[in-house]
């Protein structure tokens, strides 16, 4: 059960059922004022008598009477509050339930179908209904059970479509039957209740115990309807009714109708939360690329032009050294060889420079730095 506790001291709660009316109080607290007053006798708190409030109003001089020790010695106490549908929910499963009549006799398409794939079925392990060829995962019962069973079955499917709602169970052997309801699909499935006890050995099991069940299944001849897909986390929206001691699941077709456009709501609005967290996701992830991308093309932009100042301040150190070499060798008396050579080495170095300059091609380094991907065209592949 989803839901809040609450730890009071019983003096606390003492105080404060003196000094709040209890149906605030209540409401405080997540309770109705019977609830509450329950509690506090319980626990041997004295509540205030009818009328006390008027009274205050009015100035007349109250007592109240003290709070004793509690009976059983406790003085602390845990308040449990039931989590509530939300406001959204709540107003769908208010209501008005509809009355639903069990007809006698079968009529509707898929409850027949239903009832020919059963007719000569078999049992599985726990005693339970299933076709010889196909499946009807909609419907686990008993043999005994089955009759009744598909008569609910006949009933609900017609009072889901009086409401404008469509039922589906498509022709494919594996296919599942299912509920349309305010654009969604709900799974459901109507079960007999099965009770799991631990199986005895008999004598001959003692002596090969792993060819022996775990569990012995006994059959309770109780119902139950039950929703398969209704999403976590959507609060107590409730997702089985069942035969009880004084109640018959028949008569509970008509909330489980009502009950489906919860579930319904709950669905639409489990998925668009998927869908703005999937979205919220993809845009984070689209701003992480971003910013990836920002800092790969600042770092490629800072080696670039540290590269260019490396190249630029070699072309001028090998311009300056050239320059040297020239002079050096206008002081030497060389051959006419020896000055072709000298000559040979200044004119490359020369070039060398030349090509390692950056302002020698300047806008070929600008596009290169600006629109790299016209240099590089392997970046756009």
């Amino acid at each position: 059960m989803h839901g809040t506790r609450i730890r009071l001291i019983r003096a606390e709660l003492y105080e404060k059922v003196w000094t709040t009316p209890m149906r605030t109080l209540g409401e405080e607290l997540g309770l109705s004022d019977v609830g509450l007053a329950k509690i506090c006798r319980k626990h041997d708190i004295p509540l205030p008598p009818v009328g006390y409030w008027r009274q205050e109003e009015t100035g007349h001089e109250l007592t109240r009477p003290p709070l004793n020790s509690a009976k059983n010695g406790a003085e602390t106490l845990d308040i449990f509050v039931r989590e509530r549908l939300k406001p959204e929910f709540a107003t769908l499963a208010a209501e008005p339930t509809p009355k639903i009549t069990i007809p006698a006799e079968l009529s509707h398409a898929l409850a027949l179908r239903t009832e020919k794939l059963l007719a000569h079925g078999k049992e599985n392990d726990k005693k339970l209904m299933v076709p010889k060829a196909g499946t009807t995962p909609h419907l686990f019962v008993s043999r005994e059970q089955l009759p009744r069973a598909l008569r609910i079955l006949n009933a609900l499917f017609f009072a889901i479509e009086e409401r404008g709602q469509s039922v589906s169970w498509p022709k494919e052997e594996s296919a599942v039957l299912t509920f349309a309801v305010d654009g969604e699909t709900i799974k459901f499935c109507l079960l007999e209740v099965i009770n799991s006890v631990a199986h005895v050995l008999t004598p001959a099991e003692q002596k090969h115990t792993w060819t022996a069940p775990k569990w012995d299944y006994q059959l309770t001849g109780k119902l139950k309807l039950r929703i398969d897909n209704l999403p976590y986390g959507m609060g107590p929206i409730r997702s089985t009714w069942s035969d009880g001691k004084r109640q018959r699941l028949e008569n509970c077709i008509g909330h489980f109708v009502v009950g489906l456009n919860v579930v319904a709501t709950a669905i639409k609005k489990n998925r668009q939360q998927i869908e703005e967290r999937d979205r919220q996701w993809e845009e984070e992830r689209k701003r992480e690329e971003e910013e990836r991308q920002v800092a790969e093309e600042g770092k490629r932009k800072a080696e670039f032009v540290s590269q260019l100042v490396q190249n630029w301040e070699e072309a001028t150190r090998l311009r300056r050294f050239a320059k040297s070499m020239q002079e050096s060798a206008g002081q030497l008396d060389l051959s006419e060889r020896g000055k072709s050579d000298v000559q040979r080495v200044i004119d490359w170095t020369n070039l060398y420079a030349d090509f390692l300059d950056p302002l020698a091609d300047l806008p070929q380094a600008v596009s290169e730095f600006v629109r790299p991907e016209e240099a590089y065209s392997w970046l756009t592949d």
